[in-house]
């Protein structure tokens, strides 16, 4: 009776030792009408927040103090050397800063000298370049759609700083986490009228992939291209899938257009990703949190190991967002997770960035 009661005292305590916490640290609003419209943000090794900004009329890369205030701002829309068309996503693994230049089809890499002092040290052509970067070693992973010189078609692919080696990282019928080609086009066949946006991450060479309508990961070693395909949907995660009917009433013009909120309503979305050395999580999001008429996105954590087993599945409140992609940045060194939470303004949207310690 003693052994029986020991064990099960030794799993207990053991359960406690090895368990899972996400805990809100801060909320650092962002300097009212200092930021107009923004895809994403970095965190600098100092704790400010570096966010490129392209609906400011010079369409600016702004960094912000860990309170918020608007310290720097720099870049200007045009057609120079040091100008940009139309920023986009961006990525910053110390020193170097990479930021896509939609409207060049160009990726500009920066490395950082020193307080807020960045050089240009390279524009990488990225014509095939769609959504999220990455920065790997000295090489710039990229969503995108390409075709290798074999005519084989890749939803993932990675340029050096020079811009002249490419390498071909996702072949297509792995996106969403298909296993095969027939089960990547059963896929895009129920989501062919849908955009969808994907996630990454990296933890030495291991890449993190996911969709945000299917969550399911592709775990892809970026040395052996060995691809493994792990995640497990919870039970509040809600599966979309649209139906040839829907489709056709989405595709009619005086069908109210009300339907595709109520189909956003209904379902989740992966929101973003994230990795260590001893776990990947994703970030989903559902639109739950009810404040008078309007509905608001609050965000769910799934955390992994590297094997794919489920360790950890949390409710990140109080955090609630109007958008359902919500721009994160994790901070490995600190384990900071950092969501950032839009909403509308008078004049500009309003951000607030929710800073949280992953625990074990």
């Amino acid at each position: 009776m003693r052994k029986i009661t020991f064990i099960s005292l030794f799993l207990i305590l053991s359960n406690l030792c090895f368990s899972w916490e996400i805990k809100l640290i801060k909320k650092i609003p962002i300097e009212d009408r200092a930021l107009f419209n923004s895809v994403g943000f970095v965190v600098l090794e100092d704790g400010d927040f570096l966010f490129a900004d392209f609906k400011d009329k010079e369409n600016q890369l702004k960094v912000f103090n860990e309170e918020g205030k608007l310290i720097k701002a720099w870049g200007k829309m045009g057609p120079g050397p040091d100008e940009f068309g139309g920023l986009g996503f961006l990525d910053y693994q110390s020193p170097y800063l990479a930021v896509a230049d939609a409207g060049r089809h160009r990726i500009c890499v920066f490395e950082k000298a020193k307080n807020h002092e960045f050089k240009r040290i390279s524009d990488i052509l990225a014509w095939e370049q769609e959504g999220t970067i990455k920065i790997y070693q000295k090489n710039v992973v990229m969503h995108g759609y390409i075709v290798s010189p074999e005519g084989e078609k890749y939803k993932l692919f990675m340029r050096d700083f020079s811009g002249r080696k490419t390498k071909y990282i996702l072949p297509i019928e792995h996106d969403y986490g298909a296993k095969s080609m027939s089960e990547y086009k059963k896929i895009r066949k129920e989501l062919d009228i849908f955009f969808s946006i994907t996630f990454m991450d990296i933890y030495e060479d291991t890449l993190f992939y996911v969709n945000d309508v299917r969550l399911k990961v592709d775990k892809i070693d970026l040395k052996s291209k060995k691809i493994e395909i792990i995640g497990k949907e919870s039970r509040n995660f809600r599966t979309l899938s649209i139906d040839k009917r829907t489709k056709n009433m989405l595709m009619d013009p005086g069908y109210p257009g009300d339907l595709f909120q109520d189909i956003l309503t209904r379902h989740s979305f992966v929101s973003g990703i994230f990795a260590d050395k001893d776990f990947v999580a994703v970030v989903y999001v559902n639109r739950e949190k009810k404040i008078g008429d309007t509905l608001y996105w609050v965000p769910y954590v799934q955390i992994y190991d590297h094997a794919g087993k489920v360790l950890h599945e949390q409710f990140l409140a109080p955090f609630f967002s109007e958008d359902r992609v919500i721009p994160l940045y994790y901070q490995k060194d600190k384990r900071h997770l950092y969501l950032c939470s839009i909403m509308s303004g008078e004049a500009s949207y309003q951000y607030e960035i929710y800073r949280y310690s992953v625990e074990r």
